[in-house]
């Protein structure tokens, strides 16, 4: 079910910030996993074995792919958990990891509206926490080992193995052109990863030093999300960077398509924080959310889709306001 909620309240809560709630919200049948957006459409995955197509034009679910339950330790069925999705542009093939049993992970493969497997919990052995396709035939995946995989789903072969560290990993995420990643770990590093090659590019360090939670990659900008407290911004065409203190654990990170903005869970009370990477000002403070943040996704420079630990995502327009 979806509620929508139109909001005209702004208020003045500091210098050069104000406090905004969200323009509309929808009802989700789990906790939000992922979620990503494309023509009008925002996919959204679930603790709850479900992955929901929503048009944001009709505001209402055009389509829902459900993964099959598991197995606990008792033999009773439980729903799987979705942990990372991904899509192919233009294209209604999506990707999915997904809790399996004995803590290995399964890869569902959602093509011509039907669901198949394409990497098997109980065969492959794999812990995997993200997934990004780079085209129709190949995946990357992030395993909590901290390597990162590259996978032909088509030959169902390893195209490239990238061991990084010992540390956990935490998060990577891909530039538009699908040709570079960045990954990071609960070290507080971060790396550059050549997916053409398979080789590593270069490393980053000394903004974050605990772990990273989330991290986000665009244009030339990198943000990482700390449990140090600190938000991390790279410049990649500077060959700049920063960090920015917080009062709390910075779970959750998301940039503006140009890289220009950055939204970031700021304090224990769950708000956002929007913040300008180059003039480092605080901009707007959003105000909605329950629990703790999972995602922060811009669908343009002034609107952006939020989800936390909760049954609801929430819509945001934070355009300046006229005087």
């Amino acid at each position: 079910m979806l509620n929508i909620y139109f909001i005209s309240i702004l208020f003045f809560v500091g210098l050069n910030t104000y406090a905004i709630e969200h323009k509309y919200s929808i009802n989700t049948d789990g906790n939000v996993t992922d979620m990503l957006f494309e023509n009008e459409m925002l996919y959204f995955s679930t603790d709850n074995s479900s992955i929901s197509f929503f048009n944001t034009k009709s505001k209402k679910i055009d389509n829902k792919i459900e993964i099959p339950f598991i197995e606990d330790f008792m033999g009773d069925k439980i729903p799987a958990k979705v942990y990372d999705i991904d899509k192919i542009s233009g294209k209604e093939s999506i990707i999915a990891a997904t809790q399996g049993k004995h803590g290995f992970s399964n890869i569902y493969l959602y093509s011509d509206k039907k669901l198949k497997k394409v990497i098997v919990d109980d065969i492959d052995k794999l812990m995997i926490k993200k997934l990004f396709f780079i085209n129709e035939s190949t995946i990357v995946l992030g395993l909590l080992s901290n390597e990162i995989f590259v996978y032909d789903i088509v030959k169902s072969k390893f195209v490239h193995k990238i061991k990084l560290s010992s540390y956990t990993f935490s998060d990577f995420a891909i530039n538009k052109a699908k040709t570079q990643l960045v990954s990071t770990n609960e070290s507080g590093e971060v790396h550059i990863i050549n997916l053409v090659t398979g080789k590593l590019i270069k490393s980053l360090s000394g903004n974050n030093v605990d772990n990273i939670y989330q991290i986000d990659y665009k244009t030339n900008t990198i943000a990482c999300a700390g449990q140090d407290r600190r938000l991390s911004i790279y410049n990649l065409y500077t060959k700049s960077s920063y960090y920015v203190n917080s009062d709390f654990l910075i779970y959750s990170v998301g940039l503006s398509p140009s890289g220009k903005y950055v939204g970031y869970s700021a304090n224990e009370n769950n708000e956002i924080q929007i913040l300008d990477t180059k003039t480092r000002k605080k901009k707007l403070l959003l105000k909605s959310h329950n629990s703790t943040i999972t995602k922060i996704l811009f669908i343009k420079e002034n609107k952006l889709f939020t989800s936390a630990e909760e049954n609801v995502i929430y819509y945001w327009d934070i355009a300046k306001p006229k005087n």
